[in-house]
């Protein structure tokens, strides 16, 4: 009874009056109150202030069960304060919130009824229905009202870290994926914000984990149901699977497919190191299967790539890795490639180089030794196709390691086949020509002697 005549007077005292809600929107909140009985005992109490202007200031201690009336969502505190002429609800100590979109646990909460706004500070802690679970110092939960707004969104600085579900579910899975590492993305930064559940901001000093990268940034925007995340001013992402990579550029694109990473895009100065690889250019896609490295394509101003001890350079420049293990890469556009000489054979400041409007240049994996469980990447063969042009240096017999055989040759296709390394086979097609250079050896030194009692010497 004591339970039902607190409420009673509480509704009074806090809330506008049905016939005034329903006809307008204007005060979306029309609150409720419960006493609050624990063991048995109603320990909640109310105290009533009537200010000169009729305003009406209500404390409320012992416990606090509030509503907005039909509205689904509930608070619960230890004590609050309601200020009538303002429209605000205070709350204070162990408050939590609940909705169908929202559940929030802090300190103290502040509940601006007319406009639907939550402010949450001091040890925040909240899940949201799409699964983002976030901990962080305060939290600005605007809910989706008709009148007020149309969708929900929240706001959270102060260096916040928010768990995100990587992929857009029902419910019950969301919060499964939330609360699992392998299939979640946690994101800190300065400020984090959020709306309708879905899209995500975050700015200043951004860091974002998952079990297959890690990026940072200094501003990022993720869109969950694409699944579709945007790098922005010093974006890096270090990629933690088998096979690792680093990936920078001015701007970064990640694209995920059921929580696996599919596309990496980075534009503006782009580079990527991995195990065996480096490709630099403006632009820069990667292409992943399987937590590795599958395609990787250049493109821009000019590419460059290094591997197995190639330079390359071109327009545009693609590059194929199964299993990031690197089985070709092609170049488009004025394009050459640079291979450093076998220093064990030949000294040369000079590189090895094949030119064409077309470079293919083919690997091989294979076993370091018969005895090596190891493998080892190397190349096989190097193709230029139109306005063909190659120079090599090969060891020569007579000239000594600093004076190798030089062979230059001209085509409209140049194959040169490599085994171990070294040049074993040069191809010439279509309107061949070249030119082959051998040292000569140097004549002996001139003899000379002295002519007895004159200190002349002759030869």
């Amino acid at each position: 009874m004591r339970s039902c005549l607190l409420r009673a007077a509480l509704l009074v005292a806090c809330s506008v009056t049905g016939a005034a809600a329903q006809a307008g929107a204007k005060r979306p909140c029309v609150l409720e109150f419960t006493g609050v009985v624990r063991q048995g005992v109603l320990t909640t109490s109310m105290r009533v202030t009537t200010m000169a202007d009729g305003a009406k200031h209500t404390y409320i201690s012992g416990g606090v069960d509030a509503t907005c009336r039909g509205q689904g969502n509930r608070l619960l505190a230890d004590s609050a304060e309601h200020y009538g002429d303002r429209k605000e609800l205070i709350l204070i100590s162990k408050v939590r919130y609940t909705d169908e979109r929202m559940r929030l646990d802090a300190d103290r909460m502040v509940y601006f009824l007319e406009t639907e706004r939550l402010v949450a500070t001091g040890s925040v802690k909240g899940t949201s229905a799409g699964g983002a679970r976030f901990t962080g110092p305060e939290l600005t939960y605007l809910r989706s009202r008709p009148g007020v707004r149309s969708v929900t969104s929240w706001r959270a600085p102060g260096r916040p870290t928010v768990r995100l579900a990587t992929a857009r579910t029902d419910e019950v899975q969301a919060k499964r994926l939330a609360a699992s590492p392998a299939d979640s993305m946690d994101v800190t930064a300065d400020v984090v914000w959020s709306e309708n559940d879905s899209l995500v901001w975050a700015r200043g000093r951004v860091v974002m984990d998952r079990h297959d990268l890690q990026a940072t940034a200094d501003s990022a925007f993720l869109d969950q149901g694409t699944e579709h995340v945007r790098l922005r001013r010093s974006p890096r992402i270090v990629g933690t699977g088998e096979r690792a990579f680093i990936m920078v550029g001015r701007e970064i694109d990640l694209w995920s497919r059921t929580q696996a990473l599919e596309r990496v895009l980075a534009t503006g100065e782009a580079r990527v190191d991995g195990d065996s690889v480096v490709l630099r250019s403006d632009t820069v896609d990667v292409r992943i299967v399987d937590e590795q490295m599958d395609r990787v394509m250049a493109w821009g101003t000019r590419a460059f790539a290094e591997a197995q001890r190639q330079q390359m350079e071109a327009d545009s420049i693609e590059m194929r890795l199964p299993k990031q293990v690197l089985e070709q890469v092609q170049a488009f556009g004025r394009a050459m490639t640079r291979g450093e000489v076998d220093t064990a054979r030949i000294t040369s400041p000079d590189p090895d180089w094949i030119a064409g409007d077309t470079v293919i240049a083919r690997f091989e994996t294979a076993p370091r030794s018969p005895t090596d469980t190891t493998s080892t990447t190397r190349l096989t063969e190097v193709q230029a196709v139109g306005s063909a042009r190659a120079f090599q240096q090969l060891a020569s017999a007579e000239g000594g390691k600093d004076r190798p055989n030089l062979s230059y040759n001209r085509g409209r296709v140049i194959v040169v086949r490599f085994e171990a390394g070294e040049v074993v086979r040069v191809d010439v097609q279509d309107r061949a020509s070249g030119l082959y250079l051998e040292p000569v050896s140097a004549p002996p030194a001139p003899t000379t002697s002295t002519v007895p009692g004159t200190g002349r010497r002759v030869p």
